[in-house]
């Protein structure tokens, strides 16, 4: 009789473990969804300054535009130094003051954002005649000081690959040029899904060299984005669901940039 008491009893104590481990364990929901199409042009204007041989700083200004065209979506201020180190690889470094503006779903909820991005760009070519083939390597890191590391990382780090073709069109000041770009992240929030692709853009452009210190670039982007949003719901024993939304949107990007160095 003892023994089979034990026995009651001890598989009484599993049973509540168990039960307890069920409830503590979150639940875990993944969504996907597609997000409409936009059109998000942009302009920018950039300045080159010398400051030695094959060295330079770079001072750039960007305004974009989303939702169609209908409203501002947020500026790009940079600072950059440049070094061509040989023909082959170049090396340059920069920071960039990023204004995103946030609007809700009434006016009053309109709001600007500020994050701080550095990056490091490794870029290797080699020269054919008219031809120029180049690869890119930027790694790159996004600082967001509203952010709270649970829904959307503090530091997001990122890599980005471009692969870009020029072709200088013999007897013209023209210069036709097509990349593509992959974007990949490294690191996520917890159930955030982990690393994952958030961006493929593909290029046509073409840049102009009006003058010896002045050129125009036109340009269209295709791209494809990819975000993940996490969100939790909260009981009085802690969090008992996540729900991860993975999005798709399909964008398309028009461009004008003006450019202005001196040798």
């Amino acid at each position: 009789m003892n023994r089979l008491r034990l026995l009651a009893a001890t598989a009484a104590i599993v049973s509540a473990v168990l039960c307890a481990g069920a409830q503590e364990t979150p639940r875990y929901d993944v969504f996907e969804s597609t997000i409409p199409s936009d059109f998000q042009p942009r302009a920018d204007i950039e300045f080159e300054f010398p400051l030695a041989d094959d060295f330079s700083f770079i001072l750039n200004n960007e305004l974009r535009f989303r939702d169609n065209a209908s409203r501002i979506d947020r500026n790009y201020l940079l600072g950059a130094f440049s070094w061509e180190t040989c023909d082959y690889f170049s090396l340059d470094a920069g920071y960039i003051f990023q204004s995103i503006l946030n609007i809700g779903d009434v006016e009053y909820q309109r709001e600007w954002q500020y994050r701080h991005r550095v990056y490091l760009d490794l870029k290797a070519q080699i020269e054919l005649d008219d031809w120029k083939l180049s690869l890119t390597e930027r790694p790159l890191v996004n600082l967001r000081p509203w952010a709270d590391d649970i829904h959307d990382p503090k530091a997001e780090w990122l890599i980005r690959s471009k692969l870009k073709v020029d072709y200088d069109i013999p007897k013209t000041e023209l210069t036709p040029y097509a990349f593509f770009e992959l974007s990949n992240t490294l690191n996520t929030v917890d159930y955030g899904g982990g690393p994952f692709v958030d961006r493929l853009r593909f290029c046509l452009g073409i840049k102009w060299e009006t003058s010896d210190f002045n050129s125009i670039e036109l340009y269209y982007y295709f791209d494809i984005r990819n975000s993940r949003d996490v969100s939790y719901t909260t009981g009085s024993s802690g969090i008992y669901d996540i729900y991860l939304n993975k999005e798709r949107q399909y964008l398309h990007i028009l461009g004008i940039s003006f450019n202005f160095g001196w040798d």
